[in-house]
């Protein structure tokens, strides 16, 4: 079974490919004049359209959300730090199979409810065109739910829940060089980031 790192650089080979069909896969993201080389490592969010798409599907105030933003920008280095694939799985199998992510920690039940997200995403296929600005804001609106139908966690808040999620998604966001819009036959990134959420089916 092929390594997470080897799973990244597929993603990133993927994305470079893609990058000669940018008019198709990525419309005005890819080709606005902000859009430069620098920022692509980072996912380049839009803040308030992602705190209100997470609170309109999730439970909580925007607050809840954008914080959980600045905690990911203040965090950087972390995007960089192995995701625990293990971990992840066994806290998926726990919240989602057993039902029981009460016993998780908060950001154990984030980490899960962001791989739930994830999960969706790249089984749906084009799931609408989503961008990487729905996928954090659902994998954060999922964990404020799964956190809240679970009665709270074993060691955390609803915040670390919900931070929890927004940095598993940037990792893997970061680690496959995702960018640009999640769907779209020749999006490089949806094959990437597919390869890495088969890690954890």
């Amino acid at each position: 079974m092929d390594s997470f790192m080897n799973l990244a650089k597929q993603g990133m080979q993927a994305y470079e490919r893609s990058q000669s069909d940018v008019s198709r896969t990525g419309g005005h993201e890819y080709n606005s004049p902000d859009h430069t080389r620098s920022t692509q490592d980072r996912p380049q969010f839009d803040d308030d359209e992602v705190v209100n798409t997470a609170s309109r599907e999730g439970s909580g105030d925007t607050s809840l959300f954008s914080s959980a933003l600045s905690f990911i920008k203040q965090n950087k280095s972390a995007h960089e730090e192995p995701i625990d694939e293990e971990g992840v799985q066994h806290a998926h199998r726990k919240a989602y199979e057993e039902g029981s992510a009460g016993s998780l920690s908060a950001g154990s039940l984030g980490s899960a409810a962001a791989m739930q997200v994830l999960k969706k995403f790249t089984s749906s296929g084009s799931s609408g065109g989503g961008s990487q600005s729905q996928l954090i804001s659902l994998a954060m609106a999922e964990a404020s739910k799964l956190f809240d139908s679970a009665g709270g966690a074993s060691s955390g808040n609803k915040q670390d829940a919900v931070n929890g999620a927004a940095m598993t998604v940037m990792k893997l966001l970061v680690q496959s060089k995702f960018s640009g819009a999640v769907g779209g036959g020749n999006s490089g990134g949806l094959s990437g980031l597919m390869g890495l959420a088969s890690k954890f089916m």
